[in-house]
């Protein structure tokens, strides 16, 4: 698309002609709207953004986030997403977690039908489905793993028909994962050579330098 080239697009039932190239919500500003919520960082990481929309000639909607989403010619922008879904309050327990612990803070996890369209929404594409899967057989660091991108936008959550949080549940993994695992042995050695001073020097020269 050329530079200075603008399409058409709809949002909120409004025909806009906005910039080519640029996101959803750089188009929202150039058509004179200023939301004040679904704002985040901008750059696909804190997930305030989530986005439904239709391209032109589509049925199904699409969805993703609105920082990162490309606007072109004839897509309908239908909905700005917020993630209603609740955490649950919890404590890390002092024992190895299994899949009762999982279910006390979600219990409705035990519901997945394995539709997929957990993983289908996704805009990190991380498979969700076999995440929900691994915490029902209790391989919470299988979990954490498969939500490492995870920027809990929410999507998985609103599309689940048996009303399972799925982002929340990778949370829940990866901080269990995180409290149960060892530490790295190189991390472990480095630790150890700074509390024998071994870097003091180069901490010194480091502070002396202008």
């Amino acid at each position: 698309m050329a530079v200075g080239t603008e399409v058409e697009i709809e949002i909120a039932g409004e025909r806009c002609s906005v910039p080519g190239e640029i996101t959803l919500i750089q188009a929202l500003w150039a058509a004179g709207k200023r939301p004040v919520h679904g704002i985040g960082c901008l750059g696909g990481v804190c997930g305030a953004c989530p986005v439904t929309y239709r391209l032109g000639g589509a049925t199904a909607p699409s969805t993703g986030l609105a920082c990162q989403t490309l606007v072109r010619e004839g897509m309908t922008v239908l909905a700005f997403l917020s993630d209603l879904s609740q955490k649950a309050l919890y404590t890390i327990p002092n024992h190895r977690p299994d899949q009762k612990d999982l279910f006390l803070s979600y219990p409705e996890t035990r519901r997945c039908t394995t539709c997929g369209s957990c993983s289908a929404v996704c805009p990190q594409e991380i498979d969700v489905m076999s995440g929900v899967k691994a915490a029902l057989s209790g391989d919470f660091a299988k979990v954490a793993q498969r939500f490492t991108a995870c920027v809990m936008c929410g999507l998985c959550a609103m599309v689940c028909d048996v009303h399972i949080r799925p982002h929340r549940v990778g949370l829940w993994s990866r901080r269990i994962a995180g409290a149960f695992s060892s530490d790295p042995p190189h991390l472990t050695n480095r630790l150890a050579e700074i509390d024998e001073g071994r870097f003091q020097g180069d901490w010194e020269r480091a502070l002396s330098e202008p």
